[in-house]
């Protein structure tokens, strides 16, 4: 998320631009609806200033890297009503690696008002432009990274990945009074992607040989995203008899609209030795690749949520929430060879409740446990053509938090069971190796223990320190061996 607003990351986000960077673990991120069970991640970006100011700075590095900045900040008016920001990045390198290298360009733009004693208007802008080589490393033979110097670029020259991101967003909040406030966004946005270059190495069964000779396939694919939500927040404490309580109330709507054009990749464009270059004559010429697929994926969401902190005593509080989201998936698979479209749609609602308690039994530990349901849509279709219904998942956490040495540092610890009981793979009935069409034939459960550290500032100095074991299994599966781990997943971080 950036902002609050779920924004896509496929492009490396800007953080010079960026305030602070909040990591919401666990369930406390299922309010957001339709994200992964293990927490969000929210980028804050730079807001205006009523006093005036600035900075500029230039940053330069090996490898011909050049990345000057502009961050200036004021008020527009005498009055002090209306503030604005702007930060802005350019950046220019090469790599570590012969020919490849990137350009990118970003602006964040923003106004304050303030609309009356309780009100105020905030209008951010974010624009970032990428442009690079497509580098895929150097590959590996028998799964064992090749001994080739590390500057060795073994893909085509004149490979890119093109990248453009845009938002606009509006924020309004209002204090009714020093207990109430309600706040609404409307936020649009923009992305696009163009990706034409060598196919990856090992990929489409062009293995590198032993030898180090390898036949370099050509691929081309293009995103077009449009995203919009509007969202309403009110917040409040108040008092029912003994207890006191903190309360979110929420609803939000939002459209994501994808379309995703597919071209014929050639599969045998020329061929390159990763040891000696110079071996085979590379080709340079940039081949006219035809399309073979438009895939447009519209998906509309709708989403009310209500969450109450309740202190029932000093030293026990009890947190009970709960989301309602409603789901409406299209995809629509258009194929240029023969003119004919696949329609496939899904309807979907589903209920996340999420409990937690803390124990305080003196000032300086708080224990806690929660449990929270949520779900994450599937893509793909199932072997009728239908669209698949979301995966469930079960999400177990307890822990205790200690404050050390008067409350400069603070230790937390969590254990945790994260369990996907219906996860999508790929089918494989009747022989099938298309990947699109899958089957719920699978559970994912993860357990592990969480350590973090955190102190309070002291003399500009401050400490974030954190240790993580993760242990995820498959324990249902119809692909992969029942009780083996899941690949690309650390145990220890």
């Amino acid at each position: 998320f950036k902002n609050g607003i779920r924004f896509n990351n496929t492009a490396m986000p800007e953080m010079s631009a960026l305030e602070s960077v909040e990591i919401m673990k666990g369930s406390a991120a299922i309010l957001f609806g339709n994200v992964a069970a293990g927490g969000v991640i929210n980028l804050v970006t730079k807001k205006p200033h009523f006093d005036n100011g600035g900075k500029v700075s230039l940053n330069a590095k090996s490898y011909d890297y050049y990345e000057p900045t502009i961050d200036v900040y004021g008020s527009l008016n005498k009055s002090k009503t209306v503030a604005f920001r702007v930060n802005s990045v350019f950046e220019k390198s090469r790599s570590f690696r012969d020919v490849v290298k990137s350009e990118r360009i970003y602006i964040n733009p923003s106004l304050l008002f303030k609309l009356g004693k309780r009100t105020e208007l905030l209008i951010e802008g974010d624009y970032l432009n990428d442009d690079r080589t497509a580098d895929f490393g150097i590959g590996a033979i028998d799964y064992t990274l090749i001994d080739i110097p590390r500057k060795r670029f073994i893909g085509v020259e004149w490979s890119y990945y093109k990248t453009e991101q845009q938002s606009t967003t509006a924020t309004i909040t209002h204090h009714f009074n020093k207990n109430w406030q309600i706040r609404g966004i409307g936020s649009f946005q923009q992305f696009s992607s163009d990706l034409f270059a060598n196919q990856r190495p090992n990929s489409n069964n062009q293995f590198i040989k032993g030898n180090g000779m390898w036949i370099r396939g050509i691929q081309r694919t293009k995103v077009d995203e449009e995203y919009s939500i509007a969202q309403l927040d009110v917040t409040g404490k108040f008092k029912t008899a003994f207890l006191q309580h903190t309360l979110l109330l929420g609803a939000d709507v939002d459209k994501y609209n994808t379309s995703t054009i597919a071209f014929n990749p050639i599969s045998q464009y020329d061929t390159v030795n990763v040891f000696d270059l110079s071996k085979y004559k590379q080709r340079k010429d940039i081949p006219d690749l035809t399309r073979r697929a438009l895939t447009s994926a519209p998906v509309s969401r709708a989403g009310i949520y209500i969450q109450d902190l309740i202190s029932l005593t000093d030293k026990i509080k009890l947190l009970a929430g709960v989301r309602f989201s409603y789901l409406d998936i299209v995809s629509k698979v258009y194929t240029y060879s023969n003119e004919t479209t696949i329609t496939t749609s899904n309807y979907d609602h589903a209920f996340s409740p999420r409990f937690g308690l803390v124990y305080q039994p003196i000032a300086t530990i708080a224990c806690f446990a929660s449990y929270a349901n949520s779900f994450t849509t599937n893509t793909g279709i199932d072997v009728n053509g239908e669209a698949l219904p979301p995966s469930i998942i079960d999400q177990y956490e307890i822990g205790i938090k200690k404050d050390i040495l008067k409350g400069f540092l603070s230790a937390n610890v969590t254990i945790y069971q994260i369990k996907n009981s219906n996860l999508a793979q790929t089918s494989l009935a009747e022989g099938n190796t298309n990947s699109n069409i899958k089957e719920l034939a699978g559970e994912v459960t993860s357990k592990g223990l969480e350590v973090d550290i955190s102190s309070k500032e002291w003399k500009g100095l401050s400490l974030i320190a954190g240790y993580s074991y993760n242990n995820t299994r498959y324990t249902k599966s119809n692909t992969y061996i029942v009780g083996s781990q899941l690949r690309y997943n650390p145990n220890n971080t």
